[in-house]
């Protein structure tokens, strides 16, 4: 697992609560109890601590920094339950604070509560958790594999690629990139030893994409495909990783994908948008539909064919298309983008302002959440 030292645990409970201390009455024997529990934590006397910490905050239950050492003992110790329990109070107490509700995370996914995981872990992001970067480290690591195991292969990428972009290179993080590459919805321990290998190799070509190495990762892809030629989701992945250089060997590569995967709607999908883009309009149509059999809900072929439906002059067809998809998406900026497009070419005024009212507002709220992210890196 994605682990650090106690020591990063008590610098995020001394900047954590160090505000709240002080704000309740005192008394000889509250005074007493917490002076040797600090010291015990101090002293790596774990048990101590949180055998003290706990006697403290029987003495002053709406004591934040106790329950943190408390929570910070329990958990230094592997004692997840315990640190959980200590956890929940402080976000009861500080309830604005977003590395409280993340640390609850991690109890979390370390008990293998992988549900409230996910819910304390995004909570704590929403909320702020700071500048810390084995905070935020952390956070993204459990997010990036927790967003695989349900089978969001994409949101997981995203999470994970903040890890290579800040340079770290560990095991468990290339462990988790070749998990995402390969998309494989297992933990790290539910890895079959008979793929670790191949995952190892998949995460190192995908932590060097995700690192900005392009060049370097296309090598490691090359070397992949050549040693293992039939993986599922390798020619996907090294198709996305050409999609900025070569569009054409691009498209090759999910090609391949699509002959060993016959039903895999990613690799169509992005085929078909490459030759859209690169004016192969039979070719993105004909994966475009095909996708649309296998996955009539999914926006995102609908949005394409109803693209190239215009471009080739079947306004009707496209706007119909471009209505599904938008439909479908309603939160998708673009969808509705395209759709305006389609219909201010038909004439159709009206329609077309409400569609770009709608890609305007969407598309602002994107740029503000960018904005916070920026804010809170």
């Amino acid at each position: 697992m994605y682990r650090r030292s106690r020591f990063w645990v008590l610098a995020f409970i001394l900047g954590i609560f160090a505000d709240a201390r002080g704000q309740a009455g005192s008394s000889p024997k509250f005074d007493e109890v917490a002076q040797r529990a600090a010291e015990a934590f101090q002293q790596n006397r774990l048990d101590e601590a949180a055998t003290l910490y706990r006697q403290a905050v029987k003495l002053r239950p709406d004591w934040p920094e106790g329950w943190g050492y408390l929570a910070a003992s329990y958990y230094s110790m592997h004692q997840y339950a315990e640190a959980r329990d200590a956890y929940r109070q402080t976000t009861v107490l500080t309830p604005q604070n977003g590395p409280s509700w993340a640390y609850l995370g991690f109890c979390e996914y370390e008990l293998r509560d992988y549900r409230h995981a996910f819910d304390h872990l995004v909570k704590g992001e929403k909320l702020g958790l700071g500048t810390n970067r084995d905070l935020l480290s952390k956070v993204h690591y459990e997010m990036a594999l927790l967003w695989d195991t349900a089978g969001q292969f994409d949101l997981a990428m995203k999470q994970i690629a903040f890890l290579a972009e800040s340079g770290d290179k560990s095991l468990p993080v290339i462990e988790a990139t070749g998990l995402i590459v390969l998309r494989m919805p297992v933990f790290p321990y539910e890895i079959p030893p008979a793929k670790h290998d191949l995952v190892m190799q998949a995460g190192e070509a995908g932590w060097t994409e995700n690192a900005r190495h392009a060049d370097e990762a296309t090598k490691l892809y090359e070397q992949l495909i050549a040693k293992y030629p039939k993986e599922p989701n390798l020619h996907y992945s090294y198709g996305f990783t050409l999609a900025a250089t070569d569009q054409e060997a691009a498209v090759a590569q999910l090609e391949k994908e699509i002959e060993i995967s016959p039903r895999h709607v990613p690799a169509m999908i992005e085929a078909a948008f490459l030759c859209l883009e690169t004016g192969e309009l039979d070719k993105s149509e004909k994966w475009a539909r095909r996708a649309i059999e296998l996955e009539p809900k999914n926006y995102a072929p609908h949005n394409i064919l109803g693209r190239v439906e215009m471009q080739t002059g079947h306004s009707a067809d496209g706007i119909h298309e471009l209505e599904v998809a938008v439909r479908l998406a309603p939160s998708i900026a673009s969808a509705h983008f395209n759709l305006a497009q389609a219909y201010q070419k038909e004439g159709k005024s009206a329609e077309a302002e409400r569609e770009f009212a709608a890609f305007k507002k969407l598309d602002q709220q994107k740029e503000e959440q960018n904005g916070a992210t920026e804010a809170h890196p």
